[in-house]
């Protein structure tokens, strides 16, 4: 029994965390957006040999996989194709929990599954969660299957963890939101009404330290020095709730201002990298209103806000390092 004809597809888009990078774990508030002009696609395709054992066929499922980033093929290690195929099973598992067919991937015959991807790999810009949200819509609509978008990031959350152990849902309310969004752990993702269209330039310093390891060193210097740490999340939150208020009244200089001084706090919390740092100020002297580090540092990208459209690439010495950007418009009702 095949799962999806050939040629069904599931979309989403990227994130960039504007402000609350680290403080959020922490229960203080974030903000992010939507990067939708990164997309990640996911693609049903042929099936592959015929295996008819349900257990061989959860293994088959494990060779379906191929991933472009880019046009360019990249190889996928053993243990990613197994977490690839359990956040399968696990979608069709939150998709259809009733079914015990429809619901269990050793019922279906391999296929092949490509994953087409416009974001870069492990740089903060939430790869996994766009990947677990286009796995999701793709199954849904394999399965016949309608689900809000509610539904389709609380269950991309919940894959998300696959790749990252236990996220906090931030990254996965983003890459399925219409626009900026306030997240705060227990009360979830609220709108942001943008009233100043802006521009985000992000530059990848192609550095790369996984988001569990920084999160790991952020609890490990909590634990030696909890009054520092203290003091930084809570000024990054209070930063976050001014940033909303920035967003909300058009106050782009003081919104730069303020992700000028997160990023400090950043740097505080250790989080932030020589590469990184000179990426900041290298954005800030091409024009940025604020610049920051976002996502969970050790290398990945840096973030600028500019007013109007910035040139690129950028008359700094970051001109040549790949660049990522989106025009973020004002909110109608705003």
């Amino acid at each position: 029994m095949i799962l999806a004809v050939p040629g069904i597809y599931g979309q989403a888009c990227g994130k960039a965390i504007l402000i609350g990078e680290h403080a959020a774990v922490a229960g203080f508030a974030a903000i992010a957006l939507p990067l939708k002009a990164q997309k990640l696609t996911l693609q049903f395709g042929e099936p592959l040999e015929s295996i008819n054992d349900g257990h061989e066929n959860i293994e088959g499922w494990k060779q379906a996989w191929s991933l472009f980033i880019g046009d360019a093929g990249v190889p996928l290690p053993s243990e990613e194709r197994t977490r690839l195929t359990k956040s399968l099973e696990l979608g069709l598992k939150l998709l259809a929990p009733n079914d015990v067919v429809r619901s269990n991937l050793a019922s279906f015959d391999p296929q092949k599954i490509e994953i087409h991807s416009q974001l870069p790999l492990g740089a903060g810009m939430g790869g996994s969660a766009a990947l677990s949200a286009a796995m999701l819509r793709a199954l849904s609509q394999a399965l016949g299957i309608e689900k809000t978008s509610l539904e389709i990031a609380s269950f991309a959350n919940e894959l998300d963890g696959v790749f990252h152990g236990r996220a906090s849902g931030l990254d996965a309310a983003t890459v399925v939101s219409d626009g900026i969004i306030r997240f705060k752990r227990g009360e979830g993702a609220q709108r942001i009404a943008n009233k100043k269209p802006f521009w985000l330039l992000l530059v990848d310093t192609q550095e790369r330290t996984p988001t569990r390891t920084m999160v790991q060193r952020v609890a490990e210097l909590r634990e030696k020095d909890s009054q520092r740490v203290e003091h930084h999340f809570s000024l990054i939150g209070l930063l976050s709730e001014r940033a909303r208020q920035n967003l909300q009244l058009g106050q782009l200089s003081e919104l730069g201002e303020n992700l000028n001084t997160a990023h400090e706090s950043l740097q505080a919390l250790g989080v932030s990298t020589n590469k990184l740092d000179s990426c900041v100020v290298g954005l800030r002297q091409a024009g940025a209103l604020g610049a920051k580090l976002t996502g969970g540092g050790g290398g990945g990208l840096a973030l600028g806000l500019f007013a109007s459209q910035p040139k690129i690439p950028i008359s700094t010495e970051w001109g040549d390092a790949p660049h990522y950007l989106t025009f973020v418009p004002a909110d109608e009702s705003s």
